[in-house]
């Protein structure tokens, strides 16, 4: 395990394992706003505004049911495993101009 990964879950409070991915919530912001990622890869996302935030599957026009988390202040986590190929959109139900992309890529690719 490295210093950075240790760091992480110490901070986070979530245990990873190394192929997990994290995507920050901070100043209104998805961190990184796009993410590519192999087929059975666990996605963090963790809150570090002071305020309350979701990740919520879709548009803010369409949503689909996929996944829907409330982040209710710093430091809280949802996460997701995602076991499908595919392009997964998501956003802010509280905040519609945040918005992120999760692009699944099948193993091997």
């Amino acid at each position: 395990m490295n210093a950075t990964w240790l760091a992480l879950a110490a901070l986070t409070g979530v245990i990873e394992s190394p192929s997990d991915a994290t995507v920050e919530v901070r100043t209104f912001q998805f961190r990184d706003k796009a993410i590519e990622i192999p087929v059975g890869t666990r996605v963090v996302w963790t809150n570090q505004d002071q305020i309350e935030h979701t990740v919520t599957s879709g548009a803010p026009d369409s949503t689909n049911g996929v996944f829907n988390a409330k982040l209710a202040g710093p430091g809280a986590t949802f996460s997701f495993t995602f076991t499908k190929a595919g392009t997964y959109r998501y956003f802010c139900d509280r905040h519609h101009f945040m918005r992120g992309e999760i692009r699944v890529t099948p193993r091997g690719e």
